[in-house]
């Protein structure tokens, strides 16, 4: 029998194709490694590769939908089964997940049993306490896990609200927690809340790796190039689109979107497969980053490249704009969101005050771990 008492195990959204949930995967495990543990990402079974699909799941999901009426809910889920992906896109994804994440398959008996010998279980990052999904998943909420092992990094209610419908499971979980961070300062409050217990705020693990360390993890070229990147979650906006045909002009370059295939792409010049890797090593060498996306925000910044956030244009779904304003707000960039002329504002940016921000904030994180972690060590003592 394999012994896990140096282990410590992480559960997080890392599936679906989605660039910010598998790079904060790979970040949240390389952070509890440098604090001299091994991190085991963990999953369980799902019908579908590269989705997260369990049977228990899809029926909550249904269910919910019709008894809550929350119809417009399940066409979000829908609608995010359902893109387009350029050629290619999906091969790179798989790649990634073997070659950096090594995800360990297993049952929910054999893992409470792995928890109980290990030293701590982490949940986190990304939307694990999604406010108003239609299943509030046991995984991500360490239920697997003794209480006195579970430690929350840093994960995302996603919104500045909790549904009505899911207020008294998400408190009665959270509040069983013995370490809570969130990652947005929003979340803070909620946890207030709900709890009454005051969470730490916490960045998100992309933002923790450094610039030099994200290039040295991945081994990805630093060279210019000539290009606007344009990474958008959903079609872009009319606001969007003309601002990036006015970057375009500016600049006098081309315009490359990834990784979806929308119905109208008159936005861009071309596309291109980009899977996690490709997605980093694409925002450090862009002129200029043009998204909806917290994660194109967060490496944008993290990066070094200049960037402009657009609202995403999410139909039907609640807005998810506190994510991306609340780490806006903690380097002092909020005159990027929803930019009314963005050729008046690519001047050079003050990345070493910026990082010296993140400087700051990736010590909070380092420190808030390891002394999680010696807690647990000492109570077990």
């Amino acid at each position: 029998m394999i012994l896990y008492m140096k282990k410590v195990f992480l559960t997080t959204v890392y599936s679906g194709f989605n660039y910010g949930s598998s790079l904060q995967a790979f970040a949240g495990k390389q952070i509890i490694n440098k604090t001299g543990y091994d991190c085991i990402l963990v999953k369980l079974k799902s019908l579908v590769k590269g989705r997260d699909i369990r049977l228990k799941k899809l029926f909550y999901i249904f269910f919910r939908s019709f008894v809550l009426s929350r119809k417009n809910l399940l066409k979000t889920y829908e609608a995010s089964y359902n893109k387009t992906f350029v050629d290619g896109t999906e091969a790179k994804f798989y790649d990634f997940t073997v070659s950096y994440l090594k995800p360990v398959e297993t049952s929910w008996n054999v893992l409470k049993k792995m928890a109980k010998e290990s030293i701590a279980c982490f949940s986190g990052s990304d939307q694990i306490w999604n406010s108003s999904t239609l299943y509030v998943d046991p995984l991500y909420y360490l239920r697997f896990a003794p209480k006195d092992k579970r430690i929350a990094l840093s994960p995302s209610f996603g919104r500045d609200f909790i549904s009505d419908y899911n207020k008294s499971k998400m408190s009665k979980w959270i509040g069983e927690y013995s370490y809570l961070s969130v990652r947005e300062d929003s979340g803070v409050k909620l946890i207030e809340e709900m709890t009454g217990r005051r969470a730490i705020h916490l960045l998100d693990p992309t933002l923790i790796l450094n610039r030099s360390e994200w290039i040295e993890l991945l081994g990805i070229r630093e060279k210019k190039g000539n290009y606007i990147l344009a990474y958008f979650l959903d079609p872009p906006s009319s606001k969007a689109k003309v601002e990036l045909k006015s970057l375009k002009t500016y600049l006098d370059c081309d315009i490359i979107a990834i990784p979806y295939i929308f119905d109208n792409m008159d936005f861009c010049d071309r596309t291109l497969s980009a899977g996690p890797k490709e997605f980093v090593e694409l925002i450090l060498n862009a002129r200029v980053v043009c998204t909806d996306s917290f994660h194109g925000t967060a490496f944008s910044i993290n990066m070094h490249t200049p960037f402009f956030v657009f609202e995403r244009e999410y139909g039907s779904a609640n807005k998810q704009s506190e994510r991306i304003l609340s780490v806006l707000r903690k380097v002092n960039m909020l005159d990027r969101y929803q930019t009314d002329s963005s050729t008046t504002h690519i001047e050079i940016l003050d990345f070493d005050r910026i990082e010296n921000v993140l400087n700051s904030e990736r010590a909070k994180v380092y420190t808030y771990v390891k002394n999680s972690l010696a807690e647990i060590r000492n109570h077990e003592k």
